[in-house]
């Protein structure tokens, strides 16, 4: 049974310099460097095993695995920092509200007004078109903003 845990960003960078590219998953990672064996039917089914693998993303992606969800940390120190505290302190007004420590990767935007923050503050959609046109956002399986979303036009600074 797979557990959710939490982790820090620079935890996350650990494990990543940690990783055998594109093959470790977290899971693999912190198994190897504490000496714990695969479990025995793992062993066993060794196919089975890197295939449920497999479903996770590799530890090199850009975007946080499937399974371990980083815990932000800004600059001020502040801890678990989401969208929603920020639209709330900032008094934004969006119905969607999504953080990005980067700033440049998102879970899509799907209420709007919608809007994506960073530590030092964030760009509103008002509209789900006005999103989806934006030249600089990427919406995919997850949303990208290559530069941050402070290069976009019409970025709010607040810090």
């Amino acid at each position: 049974m797979a557990t959710t845990i939490r982790i820090d960003e620079e935890v996350y960078a650990w494990l990543q310099q940690n990783a055998r590219p594109f093959e470790d998953t977290p899971n693999s990672v912190l198994r190897r460097i504490a000496g714990l064996e695969e479990p025995e039917q793992g062993k066993n089914m060794k196919q089975q095993s890197r295939a449920r693998d497999a479903t996770e993303s590799p530890i090199v992606s850009q975007e946080a695995p499937a399974r371990i969800h980083a815990t932000r940390i800004t600059g001020r120190g502040r801890m678990g920092l989401n969208g929603k505290q920020l639209n709330d302190e900032w008094k934004v007004g969006a119905r969607h509200a999504l953080f990005s420590r980067d700033g440049a990767w998102y879970e899509n935007l799907e209420r709007f007004p919608g809007a994506l923050f960073d530590p030092n503050g964030y760009i509103l959609f008002k509209t789900e078109q006005e999103y989806r046109n934006n030249l600089r956002v990427h919406i995919g399986r997850k949303t990208n903003v290559p530069g941050g979303i402070s290069s976009i036009p019409g970025y709010v600074h607040k810090r």
